[in-house]
């Protein structure tokens, strides 16, 4: 189908006012049209709508972070970062293989005191690097504060940082932490073989993922860093993570109070009791703004549409400030969402999402092909979680209001491991990649010093980390209430508590103290 611009913006117009009528019964000529019909006519027109203007649009599972850099950089210029690539052996445990590739990194030396200077890291991970984050946060106030020198280190397969162009499953086996882990050693090595940088001291700080390797370099290679700082690093690998929506439950509830809990609960069950009827059916697919009909013998289908009502709670929280679900819970409160539990629900995720006048397709299939591309760090990541972490977000049993999407579970995430990369990798499989991960490197009792270890009690991600006691005597935990996913990294926002920029404050007065030792 061919349409000009102008012609689908005529026949969005042409449809908008005919529906405005069609729902007043203003039609001249025509009966009142039912409002059965009325739905099945706009559900038809948003399939049509998403065909014509691009590929159905898809949500992922907040399992990959994307770190962008604190709002404060957007402003900001640039012209005191500086890019650069070092070459980077594929495989450091293979010294037969020969091959490379071109690692990214980006730097800021307008701090930076000179020769014996410290020098600042912070880890990249699943994620494409970006100057923000030289330009500004709490690493940079470290920086300022020690004349250091700044540096932002792109992970492998993310990013402009590609051992291979193609991310087949043969290509794709040298993303793993261990080879990540070796490629900051490289990097660090290198580094210190310039006369300027020979007496520096390292820090390295990283957030979530890269909080997990910050805490496992200080582990592996603890002669070569002086100190790290980890946010929110879910440092314990686990499979069937159903404790990741738990603390969605408990935020939503700590946050909006029991009245929003209730309208949540309440939206959720009236979803799936619709699911028993046709009328339901209908008028579930017209409250969540899908295309076209689920499939609901389809496990497959059912678990993505679960994950569309999960994973778009969770987002909210994981990146929520102190306030922002207090304005959705209060939304939840008038009809500004909808009218019915289930409608507000639905009219949420399309906000959050910002779906517009499009529609949701939900279909596993759709899904599925977001990880089965050429290249993608999604694709990376979900790599990653197949062969290292598990992290898979299910429904939980344990009385959340996430409980009844059943169709969540391990079986669906696991599908996705074997049909875009290997039929190996299925549920023993990851079990046992999961098992190794947390052998090597202690779960939930690394051996570490000089650390410091920042979680925030609403951010899902801290129920894999050590959130109620310090590391080591000298390595503090600082788990901060009200507080999200790698708060601290972003600087002093207008929103902040008291407690959260305490945190931050202590975690750049320990820095000194170690560099000052």
């Amino acid at each position: 189908m061919n349409l000009t611009c102008k012609q689908i913006r005529a026949f969005v117009d042409g449809h908008n006012s005919r529906r405005l009528q069609l729902a007043k019964g203003q039609v001249p000529g025509q009966p009142p049209a039912s409002g059965m019909k009325l739905m099945m006519m706009t559900i038809t027109f948003a399939a049509l709508f998403s065909a014509v203007l691009g590929q159905p649009r898809v949500i992922e599972p907040p399992i990959r972070v994307d770190l962008q850099p604190p709002d404060s950089a957007r402003h900001l210029s640039t012209r005191a970062v500086f890019e650069s690539w070092l070459t980077m052996p594929t495989d450091h445990f293979g010294p037969q293989n020969a091959d490379t590739f071109q690692m990214r990194y980006m730097y800021n030396e307008q701090f930076f005191g000179g020769e014996g200077y410290p020098v600042f890291i912070m880890v990249g991970g699943e994620w494409t690097i970006a100057a923000g984050w030289l330009l500004t946060g709490n690493m940079y106030l470290m920086a300022q504060e020690n004349r250091g020198y700044l540096i932002y280190t792109e992970h492998r397969y993310y990013g402009q940082t590609l051992p291979y162009n193609e991310f087949t499953a043969e290509n794709l086996r040298f993303l793993n932490v261990d080879q990540a882990l070796a490629d900051l050693a490289y990097f660090i090595l290198e580094l210190k073989k310039q006369a300027r940088f020979a007496d520096s001291k390292i820090i390295l700080y990283g957030g979530s993922y890269a909080g997990n390797m910050a805490l496992w370099f200080k582990q592996r290679y603890p002669h070569l860093v002086e100190g790290v700082v980890a946010s929110s690093g879910p440092i314990k690998a686990k499979v069937d993570f159903d404790g990741y929506l738990e603390v969605v439950h408990d935020a939503f509830l700590s946050e909006g109070g029991d009245q929003c809990i209730s309208t949540i609960r309440q939206g959720i069950a009236d979803t799936v009791a619709a699911m028993q009827t046709e009328a339901g059916r209908r008028s579930l697919e017209e409250a969540y703004r899908l295309c076209s009909p689920l499939d609901y013998d389809n496990r497959l289908d059912m678990g993505y549409f679960s994950g569309l009502i999960t994973w778009t709670f969770s987002t909210s929280v994981q990146q929520a400030r102190p306030g922002t679900l207090l304005n959705i819970c209060n939304n939840f409160a008038t009809e500004i969402y909808g009218a019915t539990p289930m409608e507000k629900i639905g009219g949420y995720i399309a906000a959050a999402n910002n779906l517009g006048t499009s529609c949701w397709t939900v279909t596993y299939d759709v899904f599925l092909n977001h990880y089965n591309v050429t290249r993608s760090n999604s694709r990376a990541w979900y790599y990653q979680t197949c062969t290292e972490y598990g992290y898979f977000q299910i429904a939980p049993q344990s009385g959340t209001v996430f409980d009844q999407l059943e169709w969540l579970d391990v079986a669906f995430y696991v599908d996705v491991c074997k049909q875009a990369y290997d039929q190996r990798f299925d549920e023993t499989f990851i079990f046992d990649a999961v098992d190794r991960v947390n052998l090597i490197f202690g779960g939930l009792e690394p051996d570490v010093n000089s650390t410091i270890n920042i979680h925030g009690t609403v951010d899902p991600w801290h129920a894999l980390g050590v959130y109620d006691q310090d590391l080591k005597e000298g390595s503090p935990t600082y788990t901060v209430p009200r507080a999200s996913h790698c708060f601290d990294m972003l600087g002093w926002q207008s929103t902040d508590t008291i407690k959260m920029t305490r945190a931050q404050q202590a975690a750049r007065r320990l820095v000194a103290k170690w560099l000052s030792s």
